[in-house]
């Protein structure tokens, strides 16, 4: 073997090795990973023990799962778990699929305490590839309802032809507003910043603008009636930008209403940022939300390309170094 035969063959094999390097890159550069509770739908009682589970998902194959869980302990109290240890209100999640799997469950049963709201989440969550690599940090909570399925008042009321009073109980009925009594929400709150537009049960939609010294939003919502159950998604941390919330109600016959709001935090904390923020309707949030869900499809096309246009690169190369080499070869012979 020749010592130019041997160079095209080194040239081609650190060409393929490059190649196979961008190809590995393009493919691993968009794993991303989330995670979803699923609690009861009903609020539960005291002393009654329910299972609230999470599901981890991934857009390839999950090794293992890291995570904390915290949880309210002066309202609902931690039983058992095969994937979990702890209790005073934080968790210790270690898990991993059963077999070769993009998504794993897990299930966590707890007992209800004290009559009240509990907010369950997940926190310091890592989810790894069966090689070790992080494939994604996922935020997620839900809200435990504890208390009585019914709620009851007492009036009382006074004829007018005598002194007698009688006393009834009655079931809670809807408010004569001619808002629902059940499955939607009354009141909507933030403690930074302002709804835009203002709350109505009926509108599903709506923009918070804060600065970018906000690091940090809560959301509270009320729920026409004490049986409806409530879940929020998203964390109340904020990044610079966008963060997308919801708050979905759920009533007793399982109809569902949902809430978003989008939280848009000022860069770099410029005042000026946020007083512009402000002027955009509220129909750019039906739009932001869209477009957060295409944004992995995007970058997926954009890589693909990249690719390919890298691989093409790389032959026109290698082709031009071998008619090169050729030429070369055919020179020496000439000049021999």
């Amino acid at each position: 073997m020749t010592t130019k035969t041997k160079l095209v063959k080194r040239i081609f094999s650190s060409l393929l090795t490059a190649a196979l390097a961008v190809s590995m890159t393009a493919l691993t550069a968009h794993a991303t990973g989330e995670a979803f509770f699923y609690p009861p739908k009903n609020p539960v009682m005291t002393d009654q023990q329910f299972e609230v589970s999470v599901t981890f998902s991934a857009d390839s194959e999950i090794g293992s799962v890291q995570a904390n869980i915290a949880y309210d302990d002066s309202v609902i109290e931690f039983v058992s778990s095969d994937n979990a240890s702890g209790g005073g209100g934080i968790l210790t999640v270690n898990g991993f699929p059963d077999t070769p799997s993009s998504e794993v469950d897990f299930s966590f049963k707890f007992k209800g305490l004290s009559a009240g709201n509990a907010n369950i989440s997940l926190q310091s969550c890592q989810i790894y590839s069966p090689d070790s690599e992080l494939i994604g940090s996922p935020t997620a909570y839900c809200v435990i309802t504890v208390g009585s399925d019914k709620v009851e008042t007492k009036t009382e009321t006074e004829t007018t032809t005598t002194t007698e009073k009688t006393t009834t109980t009655t079931t809670k009925t809807a408010p004569s507003n001619g808002i629902p009594d059940k499955g939607v929400l009354t009141a909507l709150t933030v403690d930074n910043g302002e709804l835009s537009p203002a709350f109505a049960y009926n509108v599903y939609n709506y923009t918070v603008n804060v600065d970018n010294s906000v690091t940090n939003v809560e959301i509270e919502g009320t729920t026409a009636s004490p049986s409806d159950y409530i879940w929020y998604t998203g964390t109340s941390e904020c990044q610079v930008g966008e963060n997308v919330r919801t708050i979905t109600v759920t009533d007793v016959d399982g109809n569902t209403a949902t809430y978003t709001v989008t939280i848009i935090r000022a860069a770099g904390g410029d005042e000026q940022q946020t007083r512009n923020a402000q002027k955009k309707d509220s129909s750019d949030t039906s739009s932001a939300v869209s477009k957060n869900a295409n944004v992995m499809d995007q970058y997926k096309k954009m890589l693909n390309t990249a690719l390919a246009i890298v691989l093409i690169v790389l032959v026109i190369a290698l082709v031009v170094i071998i008619i090169w080499i050729g030429g070369k070869i055919k020179g020496g012979k000439k000049d021999k």
